[in-house]
């Protein structure tokens, strides 16, 4: 509605001042003053309503059941590091977008930005298991919220260490 006010008000605008060419500029600058003023009285009336100043829009985000705390516990409970992953020592942290509806439910989860296509295969299972959500408001009315999830899979230093290893083993016995 902002944009919609701010484009007629320059429209009005333009239009007052493509007529300038020729004229006097007292005349024109008039006729600016008298379009910014009619322009001013549209966004009085429209945006700045009696009280206006007063409602604030309240916005709450989903939350999931328990909270943020529940949330990483369950995604810590519920991810299973890829076993061909971990076996090629592969880490990363995985960015899932998804939307969580009017109704909470969990709904279009996407990989943001991918690690590995294991570990981004199993970081969107994960997020699709997530029950309901406490969906987010806005003005008291239920929204689609869009939320981004961030899931690490990391494993030991000695683990990897120890695959490292193992595989420049396993290269050096193919040079051979």
């Amino acid at each position: 509605m902002k944009g919609w006010i701010f484009g007629a008000c320059c429209v009005m605008v333009s239009a007052s001042l493509s007529g300038q060419s020729g004229q006097d500029t007292s005349k024109a600058t008039d006729k600016l003053r008298s379009s910014s003023d009619k322009a001013q009285d549209v966004f009085e009336k429209v945006v700045r309503a009696p009280g206006a100043s007063e409602q604030v829009p309240v916005e709450v985000m989903p939350e999931y059941p328990g909270g943020t705390t529940a949330l990483y516990q369950f995604v810590a409970k519920e991810t299973k590091y890829p076993e061909e992953a971990r076996e090629q020592g592969i880490t990363g942290k995985v960015l899932v977008r998804f939307i969580v509806g009017k109704d909470g439910v969990v709904d279009s989860v996407t990989v943001m930005r991918g690690a590995h296509p294991l570990l981004d295969t199993e970081a969107m299972r994960v997020v699709w298991l997530m029950g309901k959500w406490t969906p987010g408001t806005m003005n008291g009315k239920p929204v689609r919220v869009q939320y981004v999830l961030p899931i690490n899979f990391d494993m030991p230093a000695q683990d990897l260490e120890k695959i490292r290893r193992k595989a420049a083993r396993k290269a050096a016995k193919e040079r051979r």
